[in-house]
């Protein structure tokens, strides 16, 4: 417990010394409010937009939680097949790395036109961002295996199955992680995205609203509650690792790309 409290101060005072310069910048130099309001501004619209951030909120984490899960689904799902057949990963990797390379904000509009205004072209951006991350990963936690492990595997003459259940999957939980924290905190940006691009809810939209109305509380105040989605669905992420790997000391062994 000790080290934990030891491990939060610094994060804490770099959190704190940010806001301290903000708030000394509005003291200092008196920007008009639209430019940079003040945090107890910021606060004042938060608090304003009561009852009225539920709709929004929840919109953006359902968006936010469809794109994270069919990412781990499908990207878990690719890693098996790549590694399983040479022949399927020498086909696909290039597709792959097409699709990857273009900026996903480019099939934003394509996405509006076959989806339509809703949470399935929004979840569609969030798993399109946070997809390869854990595909890679997990591709590259199903490969880097101790040799002597799957010699002792083929010696003992052990089914397929088995050594993937017990010496490939296990081996991988570390790559595993690393890609799904990178994953969680890319699925927030593509569902923002997505609310950017087409929506009539979440707090994107509200982003988009207080940019046209120079809102500048506001939108900060959506930025906040945006922010706060994603540190706990990092969070969830990290506990589920130290849960699921305590020999790993919750610190992972993947690549943590962001490509």
């Amino acid at each position: 417990m000790r080290e934990r409290l030891g491990g939060a101060i610094a994060p804490t005072l770099a959190f704190a010394a940010v806001l301290v310069l903000w708030q000394a910048s509005v003291w200092l130099l008196r920007p008009p409010p639209f430019i940079l309001p003040g945090i107890g501004q910021v606060i004042a619209r938060l608090v304003a937009f009561g009852p009225n951030w539920a709709g929004h909120v929840v919109a953006t984490i359902e968006g936010i939680a469809l794109g994270f899960l069919a990412a781990v689904v499908f990207g878990t799902a690719g890693a098996v097949l790549i590694v399983s057949s040479d022949t399927l990963r020498r086909a696909i990797t290039p597709l792959l790395v097409t699709i990857q390379i273009v900026p996903k904000i480019a099939f934003a509009p394509l996405i509006l036109v076959w989806f339509g205004i809703g949470l399935t072209s929004r979840a569609t951006i969030a798993f399109l961002v946070a997809f390869f991350p854990v595909l890679v990963n997990t591709a590259v936690g199903l490969t880097q295996i101790e040799p002597d492990l799957l010699d002792l595997a083929r010696s003992i003459k052990a089914r397929p199955a088995w050594v993937f259940f017990r010496i490939r999957f296990p081996s991988s939980l570390p790559y595993f992680f690393a890609g799904l924290r990178v994953a969680s905190t890319l699925a927030v940006i593509g569902a923002v995205i997505g609310e950017f691009v087409g929506s009539d809810v979440g707090l994107g939209y509200l982003i988009v609203i207080a940019n046209n109305q120079i809102d500048t509380a506001l939108g900060l105040a959506a930025i906040f509650l945006i922010s706060l989605i994603g540190l706990g669905l990092y969070g969830a992420v990290v506990l589920t690792e130290r849960l699921c790997t305590p020999w790993a000391g919750g610190e992972g062994g993947g690549l943590e790309t962001s490509l």
